[in-house]
């Protein structure tokens, strides 16, 4: 180390040396001239030129001592170390106006590179930079993520596992193509399967960290869910609306044929058509609900919801219909609850579905009892998946009517399905009720359950937690 010093030092002073050699060539010149012509003798041209080469070193030897540094320090960033800042010397013949000009131009430049660095790192989607060897050498935090904390200096090609999306990498990465994007599936960190819109590009210098190409990955998966649900959507509708069209389409064949002058065929088949109408009306409207509600994963517009002044509005609004059933409607409140926030139409809709269909397949003269308390023990299924349950809302709705097997238990949330109970007399539906519940009740961070038996009748479920 010393003898390296001692290298650097006499290096210096040999450029130094040839500097003020290189620039007391004129003097040395004009001095040999006057000796030829006889103005001076040999002794005061040697020493003018001594005296010429002593100032002249000494000028040149204040000016270029802080440039050396100065150029040294630019050397060692281009390099890529963050050195100790050049000493500087104030003077007239300094550089130090120079140097100080250019530092606070530098920290100008760390502190928008910090700032683009800040930027990066909390975009909303992944975001990998890639070196010539196909190593990660940034992940901002979405991506970290996503494909795990440990993703820093891994291979980029062991995660690009696909043909066409490796493809497509090589072909940037061998400068065949400045840019690439492409559609890639991929499982994330929860199991679940998420689709991202993944643009491949060269970048036009390499950075600090010696990245050659960038790769970032647009969260498309609530898109591929619309176009999948718009699919099942007019497929669902085509298929259900079939048989109410046909019904419909006969009753009018009818009518303008052999019923064409019989009032009272007309009068039934006019109320029978009607009823097919209500039928197609509540169809598309609840398809159409339920699709709205996939669209969006968290309630609109969210509110403060007093539980109890829900379930006492709803106790009013069905205690009519329960009667004309022959059933009684009742409400207990177990419990003190607290209030919740969510959407009060969205949670009023959800159990007026349980409680329609408690009063549409309950026994005549039953009693429907609608609760709600504090849930003292939760479904088996549901805390063998999730750690730290938060405190939830149990509300329940309990009907005596036919017990529901268990191949129907389920599949009882699933679109247009419904259960069979009363073959002579089967109960009219969408079997989109049930559904648009369950849909709801995701929304809001909860669960549905459904227990049937001949001791207990059918009882539906909801678990809402209470720290919404």
């Amino acid at each position: 180390m010393a003898k390296k010093k001692e290298l650097n030092a006499f290096l210096r002073i040999l450029k130094m040396s040839g500097r003020v050699l290189i620039l007391n060539i004129p003097v040395a010149l004009v001095l040999l001239l006057c000796l030829i012509l006889g103005k001076i003798s040999w002794l005061t041209a040697l020493l003018s030129l001594l005296g010429v080469w002593f100032i002249s070193g000494t000028i040149v030897w204040a000016v270029f001592k802080d440039l050396d540094n100065f150029i040294l320090y630019l050397k060692q960033l281009i390099q890529g170390v963050e050195p100790e800042q050049p000493k500087l010397r104030w003077g007239f013949f300094s550089s130090m106006r120079l140097t100080k000009t250019f530092l606070n131009l530098k920290n100008i430049w760390s502190n928008q590179f910090l700032s683009d660095a800040s930027v990066l790192e909390n975009l909303p989607n992944p975001l990998l930079m890639i070196d010539p060897n196909s190593k990660i050498v940034f992940a901002n935090k979405a991506a970290r993520s996503f494909f795990g904390k440990t993703i820093l200096n891994k291979d980029i090609t062991n995660l690009l596992k696909e043909g066409e999306i490796l493809s497509a990498y090589y072909l940037v990465l061998h400068k065949k193509s400045p840019w690439q994007s492409i559609e890639w599936e991929n499982q994330g960190p929860d199991g679940k399967t998420y689709n991202f819109q993944v643009k491949i590009e060269s970048l036009p210098a390499s950075t600090r960290a010696g990245a050659v190409t960038v790769i970032s990955l647009y969260d498309i998966t609530l898109f591929h869910q619309l176009k999948q649900q718009q699919a099942d959507f007019f497929a669902n509708a085509s298929h259900e609306l079939k048989t109410p069209l046909a019904i419909i389409s006969g009753f009018i064949e009818t009518l303008q044929g052999p019923a064409k002058n019989d009032m009272v065929a007309q009068e039934k088949f006019l109320k029978m058509m009607a009823e097919q109408t209500v039928r197609m009306t509540d169809l598309v409207q609840n398809m159409l609900q339920l699709s709205k509600l996939q669209i969006t994963p968290k309630p609109m517009k969210p509110e403060a919801v007093m539980i109890p002044d829900l379930l006492q509005l709803i106790l009013e609004d069905f205690q009519v219909r329960a009667q004309k059933a022959h059933k009684k409607l009742t409400l207990t409140l177990l419990d003190d609850l607290p209030r919740l926030i969510g959407n009060r139409k969205e949670l009023y809709h959800a159990i007026q579905n349980l409680v329609d269909n408690a009063i549409k397949y309950g026994e005549k003269d039953s009693t429907i009892q609608l609760t709600a308390q504090f849930a003292t023990i939760l479904p088996e299924a549901y805390t063998k998946t999730h750690q730290d349950l938060p405190q939830f809302i149990q509300i329940s709705v309990q009907n005596t009517g036919p017990v529901i097997a268990a191949d129907d238990l389920q599949r009882l949330f699933d679109k247009f399905y419904r259960v069979n109970t009363n073959k002579a007399n089967p109960v009219e539906g969408t079997g989109l009720g049930l559904g648009i519940a369950q849909q709801i009740v995701q929304r809001h961070d909860g669960f549905i359950d459904v227990t049937s038996s001949e001791k207990e009748g059918t009882t539906f479920s909801i678990y809402l937690p209470v720290n919404l």
